[in-house]
């Protein structure tokens, strides 16, 4: 990462990296989409009209073969190994959301709770990055991150029933963008277009923190397919808490078996 890559980041808690996906793979990747965006769809039709108009698929990398380029994705690899203490992929999943689908305000940040932030001490570090591909262009109103920048680092709660549409910034994606961003960072996201938001996200945190689901074991056997001494492999990695396993890559971009 730059000096100025890492001073903005530092001070938004969020970046875009443009064109992170190789238009030939992002079609690919796309023509695998539409199949389950034809399942999803039937799913959405079938929800009750007070629902959220969002179907989600947890755990896509284990079901999608094709998207396992993305979680070593080598232009990310620097920024993963830059901001988070030896990186390991977390969770998975795939959205597609409609009109009027939406995701309420959340972070993990609190003023007081010190195991559950992102913080500085002479380098960056993160318990949660969140990489969110767009799959499609996200324009104004169709469903982007809209954040509080900063706030990763806020050091007040926001006070009860406190409105702040003021300080949210909406992020616009082309498709084949990836947006980098501390899950301790205030966000939420709401679609008010007749296009449907069509995202991959994929978390990553430092070895040390488990899985959300599917226990150590969730990656086993993506790890054991994975090319030895590869990023791929080493981000498939089990967590080990502080009694690592497997050795890091010694480069910011994949390693050859």
């Amino acid at each position: 990462m730059t000096p100025g890559e890492l001073f903005r980041y530092d001070v938004r808690g969020y970046m875009v990296i443009k064109n992170a996906i190789e238009p030939d793979y992002l079609r690919l990747l796309n023509e695998h989409l539409d199949r389950w965006e034809e399942k999803a769809f039937a799913a959405y039709k079938a929800l009750p009209e007070e629902a959220n108009k969002d179907v989600r698929y947890n755990d896509i990398l284990n079901q999608e073969p094709a998207l396992l380029e993305l979680a070593a994705n080598e232009k990310l690899i620097p920024y993963l190994v830059e901001m988070i203490e030896r990186p390991r992929l977390k969770s998975t999943w795939l959205t597609f959301r409609w009109r009027g689908g939406r995701t309420g305000y959340h972070s993990n940040h609190t003023p007081s709770v010190t195991h559950d932030f992102y913080h500085f001490n002479g380098r960056i570090r993160h318990n949660l990055m969140n990489v969110m591909y767009a799959m499609r262009d996200i324009g104004p109103g169709a469903g982007g991150l809209r954040v509080v920048a900063g706030s990763h680092k806020a050091n007040y709660a926001i006070p009860e029933r406190e409105d702040i549409a003021d300080l949210l910034v909406e992020i616009t994606m082309d498709a084949g963008d990836a947006l980098l961003f501390s899950h301790d960072m205030g966000h939420c996201s709401l679609n008010q277009s007749d296009q449907v938001r069509r995202i991959v996200m994929m978390t990553y945190c430092p070895g040390v923190i488990a899985n959300s689901y599917g226990g150590d074991a969730l990656y086993d056997t993506l790890f054991e397919a994975a090319p030895e001494a590869s990023w791929l492999k080493y981000l498939l990695r089990r967590p080990h808490g502080f009694m690592e396993t497997y050795p890091q890559p010694q480069n910011g971009s994949p390693a050859s078996p």
